[in-house]
């Protein structure tokens, strides 16, 4: 039985208590902070954590500053831990935070209507804005979820469903929290230039303000009355959170040929059926439950997800080098700037038309604005489009997600044969985002002694991309594939082995850790290798591995037991040169594996 991955082992220890120290910190620090609408736990924790990494802070925590290789320190295994497990935990346990009680009947069908127009079109807008400036897709969904439904929540829960990089997460919170505290100063003086009465002016400040606390604050500047209400229409949005991740979880879902048959609650990932099941158990409990016993779980519950957050925040923050995200962020700025402006803008205009009694022309508005942002999406956004924009990234020698990767190999290869130089150079910028290599760290496909691979994509020349998940203290045999390979190690520590042959025997030449990111070739069958993990986690290597050559590959099986470790350069083994049945290099090719798409 392997481990499961959501228990945290002792490699994971030093990021993740850096991380839950920091979070806790600023958590405390928060609620010593005299109460400030301008300042949230979250964006304190995420400062404190970028603090910490852009200065000399760093230095006596032995903290790198991350660069391309997804190993820089000691701390890379436990934040990655946290970006992963710690905030799928505090998704599911926010479900039990929707306050379900606070929207009534007789507001309920005004609030339906403005989100079921405003939410959708802020989504277009965000995209279409973020392809004009060149962000990135994921980006684009960070923006959007942060400005649509409830600012930093929405971000942390949408990162590994969109398949985000971490810093683009820091990016996205910042950006969708500079709004919201610009919403405390202009709100107020718009609600009365246009003359909303307190309880529909806090409507609005609910249904466009993206950070709850802000929402609510905002709402509570135009009276008692209006506070109530933004907290009743920002509650309706929070609801909206469970439906926008599962839509948005199965159209960016990448499954295999069978996978894709299955009905679209199997695409999505399973923490958010328990999102959606807190959020019943919610709504059960204030319906018939009450009481100090029901109040003290829901206390204890909103204190368990504050600390995970600011915990997943600090992580972030100790993730995120500010020189890096200077390009980034502005855009991501320009588009946070206009999502937010057009979701203000929207709901004003619906809000204050339904409170003149003019339901119809509020209807109206909302459905010209959908209408008009679905139009400058799908101009904007364009499949065409988005691919010019890979195009650009790989050019400027950008990082390229899987998904972008793929992308691109296909157009490559729809162009004209594509040459080992433009691989290696793709195979250089390919940095996973989160969440883009759960598959191969779950895949039940075994595919040798500890190793498990997926294929992310192949191509028509016989070309294919495959991540393969090695467990701790695996090693391989000693073998030649049926087919060329460019590959690198991007997370953990791998040694190759490489031999000679000489008839019944193979001579050890060459032995060596692979740094992170370099690239290691391998030509076919002429090259009789080994590969063992080394330390105490598991590794993850990327490789391109070329048409197989129509013969299986070789195993060569050594007569007496092997032990990798012990080997030194010059050793001669007796080994028996055999067909390698493992799946994968019987000639078969990348089909062996799961093929993601």
């Amino acid at each position: 039985m392997r481990r499961p991955q959501w228990l945290p082992t002792r490699v994971d220890a030093p990021g993740l208590t850096l991380a839950l120290v920091v979070g806790a910190a600023a958590w405390g620090g928060a609620k010593l902070l005299p109460p400030t609408p301008f300042l949230s736990d979250i964006l304190l924790a995420l400062i404190a954590g970028a603090l910490i990494l852009n200065t000399p802070l760093r230095g006596p925590l032995k903290l790198a500053l991350p660069g391309p290789d997804r190993e820089p320190d000691r701390y890379a295994h436990g934040l990655r831990f946290v970006g992963k497990w710690v905030l799928r935990l505090g998704i599911v346990l926010m479900g039990l935070k929707v306050q379900t009680e606070l929207v009534h009947a007789a507001d309920l069908a005004l609030i339906a209507g403005v989100i079921l127009c405003s939410l959708p079109s802020a989504f277009f807008i965000a995209h279409s804005v973020s392809a004009m400036v060149g962000l990135r897709r994921p980006m684009a969904d960070l923006v959007a979820g942060g400005t649509m439904i409830c600012g930093a929540s929405a971000v942390n829960a949408i990162a590994p469903v969109a398949n985000a990089h971490r810093e683009e997460q820091g990016v996205a919170i910042g950006t969708v929290f500079a709004f919201s505290v610009v919403a405390l100063f202009v709100f107020r003086p718009v609600a009365q230039w246009v003359g909303l009465d307190p309880a529909h002016a806090g409507l609005w400040s609910g249904l466009a303000v993206n950070d709850l606390s802000s929402a609510i604050a905002v709402g509570q500047q135009m009276g008692a009355v209006g506070g109530v209400m933004a907290a009743a229409s920002k509650s309706a949005r929070v609801l909206c959170l469970a439906p926008v991740l599962f839509l948005l979880a199965f159209a960016r879902r990448t499954g295999d040929r069978e996978a894709l048959k299955k009905s679209a609650v199997e695409q999505v990932p399973r923490y958010l059926l328990g999102y959606v099941a807190l959020a019943l158990v919610r709504a059960l409990g204030d319906r018939f439950l009450g009481g100090a016993a029901w109040s003290g779980l829901l206390a204890v519950d909103k204190s368990l997800v504050d600390l995970l957050l600011v915990t997943v925040a600090a992580a972030i923050g100790l993730h995120l080098p500010l020189a890096s995200l200077l390009g980034p962020g502005a855009r991501a700025l320009v588009a946070g700037g206009a999502t937010s402006l057009w979701m203000a803008g929207l709901t004003l205009s619906m809000v204050t038309a339904a409170s003149r009694g003019a339901r119809s022309a509020a209807a109206l508005v909302g459905l010209c604005a959908l209408a008009a942002s679905f139009a400058a999406f799908r101009w904007f956004a364009a499949a065409e489009r988005a691919l010019a924009a890979i195009r650009r990234r790989y050019a400027s020698g950008a990082p390229l997600s899987l998904g972008e990767a793929t992308k691109l190999l296909d157009a490559m290869e729809a162009e004209a044969p594509v040459d080992d130089a433009t691989r290696r150079q793709l195979l250089r910028q390919l940095h996973p985002s989160i969440g883009e290599l759960i598959y191969a760290r779950e895949s039940p496909n075994p595919h040798g002694e500890g190793c498990r691979w997926v294929t992310y994509w192949q191509g028509a020349s016989g070309w294919a991309l495959v991540a393969l998940c090695r467990q701790p203290g695996s090693s391989t045999p000693i073998h030649a594939h049926p087919h060329r390979m460019i590959g690198k190690s991007i997370e953990g520590a791998l040694e190759e082995l490489r031999f000679l042959a000489h008839g019944d025997a193979v001579e050890l030449v060459e032995k060596r850790l692979i740094a992170h990111n370099e690239l290691v070739e391998t030509d076919g069958l002429a090259t009789i290798h080994a590969v063992r993990v080394v330390g105490p986690s598991s590794a993850i290597d990327l490789q391109l591995r070329g048409p197989e050559s129509g013969a299986p590959g070789r195993r060569l099986r050594t007569l007496a037991p092997l032990d990798l470790t012990a080997l030194s350069i010059g050793a001669r083994l007796a080994v028996v040169d055999e067909a390698d049945d493992r799946p994968g290099h019987g000639g078969e090719g990348a089909g062996a594996a799961t093929i993601l798409r």
